[in-house]
């Protein structure tokens, strides 16, 4: 008679690594695949034209938000009642301490301006 192979030492020791590496890349892709979701939605309603006060950020700069929301400076500055030109790299929290303007009313006053050049782009899609 025969005797059946002796089992091979370690080979249930390397199952463990390999599982615990399947488990952290599920739950990578989980918590990626997640943030990408949000970030689609997020994406979606701007779109929409569904812009909240709070989508306007203190570190925003005057040309990153006419970049983004397709708005040209120059109107954001009249409506912020700031100069023409110049302190390009100035963030709205800045720009708020220095003129003594109220973060809420001129983030309102942004969000008007944002809103009413982006519903003739929205109102000719329909």
């Amino acid at each position: 008679m025969s005797m059946p192979p002796a089992p091979v030492p370690g080979r249930r020791a390397r199952r463990w690594p390999a599982l615990l590496a399947i488990a952290v890349g599920a739950a990578l892709m989980v918590v990626f695949g997640l943030r990408s979701w949000h970030q689609l939605e997020y994406a979606a309603r701007v779109e929409r034209g569904e812009v909240r006060v709070e989508t306007l950020r203190g570190w925003m700069t005057l040309p990153y938000i006419a970049h983004t929301y397709g708005v040209p400076e120059a109107q954001l500055r009249t409506v912020l009642k700031l100069p023409a030109s110049g302190y390009e790299d100035r963030s709205l929290r800045e720009w708020f301490d220095a003129t003594g303007l109220d973060p809420a009313s001129a983030r309102r006053d942004v969000e008007a301006l944002i809103l009413a050049r982006q519903a003739p782009a929205s109102e000719a899609a329909r």
